[in-house]
């Protein structure tokens, strides 16, 4: 009578290790939306020095940047104007890592961090990263005032008008219609204290 073959048994597959190389894999880069904002000196030129150096840095890809806006200031009242814009990158870095990106960028213009709510050069704050919801002492996603803030849902509307916000569950065109309403008359867009800088619309602006 002939003796069975033995057959090898199969060496258990490490699920877990599996599965965190697939959903690395599968992540991609992320899309990520950036509140720029500059009330001093050459406001717009230190707007266009923030792009600049989003679109050097060779972690991101900028892809879309909002006409600039010109805001009153909020909180500290007791300060110029200030230059507002949003731009959209594509990036691989995690949340932690593109919010010390974004400081460095900031340090580099000569922000200064000495008064609360108070002038600067720049200012880059992420608003959104993919549906990612982030809440500790370093860092909040979404940005826990961008639904509160027309000089962040203005540009934002303009390049992201059907981006849902990830804990509301709005749109950002329903929530710039909703601010608008609650605020009435105080920024009407045709109305001084919220204008596009140097006129036009939209479409007189680049696009990355």
């Amino acid at each position: 009578m002939a003796k069975k073959k033995k057959v090898a048994k199969k060496k258990p597959v490490k699920k877990g290790k599996k599965a965190r190389r697939l959903k690395s894999k599968a992540r991609g880069k992320a899309a990520v939306y950036l509140g720029l904002g500059s009330n001093v000196g050459d406001r717009e030129e230190y707007i266009e020095q923030a792009v600049f150096l989003l679109e050097k840095n060779p972690k991101l890809d900028v892809l879309k940047r909002s006409s600039n806006f010109e805001t009153e200031a909020e909180g500290e009242r007791n300060q110029p104007p200030f230059i507002n814009a949003v731009v959209m990158v594509k990036t691989k870095l995690p949340p932690y890592e593109l919010l010390d990106l974004c400081q460095e960028i900031e340090a580099t213009l000569g922000r200064e961090r000495e008064i609360e709510w108070g002038p600067r050069t720049i200012d880059i704050d992420i608003l959104l990263y993919e549906g990612e919801i982030i809440s500790d002492d370093k860092l909040q996603l979404p940005h826990p005032l961008m639904h509160e803030r027309l000089f962040v849902l203005r540009p934002l509307r303009e390049i992201a008008p059907h981006l849902i916000h990830p804990v509301l569950e709005k749109t950002i065109d329903s929530l710039y219609d909703e601010k608008k309403v609650e605020l009435g008359e105080k920024y009407d867009d045709d109305l001084p204290g919220f204008k596009e800088i140097k006129g036009g619309s939209s479409d007189d602006y680049e696009k990355w």
